[in-house]
């Protein structure tokens, strides 16, 4: 067992913005993508209505189709979108969350892609929950995202932001300053 001392995040010291990159074009696109998000709440709210109009065979949405549903609007709506909103603020944890936030958001877009593509190869089949133009559409509406954030956060890792410690005095000059850098490679 160790016996250091534990750390407090309340005991991080304030930061200001790195000016050259204060994380704008990835708080823009945070705050776009979480307005985005809220048009799946018709799913939370209606979804026999939505499903309806995405699933092959309508007639056989039952109680649990609805119930699933609405689990996923609601981590669509409740869960990815407030971590948008939590990265798109420009504070420490906010700058810190935004890598992460877009590798998870990238990991489950990579995940459906393929079970998108399944059901595109099902050709509306007996066994195709989804139509071919409603499989299609969907993986047209996800592959741009999962590039757009392989690309920022292998090759434009400075657009996430960086932040400055201020020290103690309150200024953000002097020995008491360090950059904060958020992406592959450390400067």
């Amino acid at each position: 067992m160790s016996t250091s001392p534990t750390k407090s995040p309340a005991s991080n010291p304030p930061i200001i913005p790195d000016p050259t990159n204060n994380g704008k074009i990835i708080r823009r696109a945070f705050l776009l993508e979480a307005t985005l998000n809220l048009f799946t709440l018709p799913l939370l709210t209606h979804p026999r209505l939505i499903l309806s109009h995405i699933l092959l065979r309508p007639n056989t949405i039952t109680p649990s189709t609805i119930l699933f549903a609405r689990f996923f609007a609601g981590i669509v709506v409740f869960g990815l979108t407030s971590s948008l909103l939590f990265g798109a603020r420009n504070t420490r944890n906010g700058i810190e969350s935004r890598r992460p936030t877009y590798l998870l958001l990238g990991l489950g877009e990579a995940a459906m892609l393929p079970v998108l593509g399944m059901e595109v190869a099902k050709r509306g089949g007996v066994d195709a929950a989804l139509s071919v133009r409603a499989a299609v559409v969907s993986m047209a509406m996800l592959a741009p995202g999962l590039v757009w954030r392989v690309y920022v956060c292998v090759w434009r890792t400075e657009w996430l932001g960086r932040y400055r410690e201020v020290d103690g005095r309150g200024s953000g000059s002097g020995s008491g300053t360090k950059y904060g850098a958020i992406g592959m490679n450390e400067d």
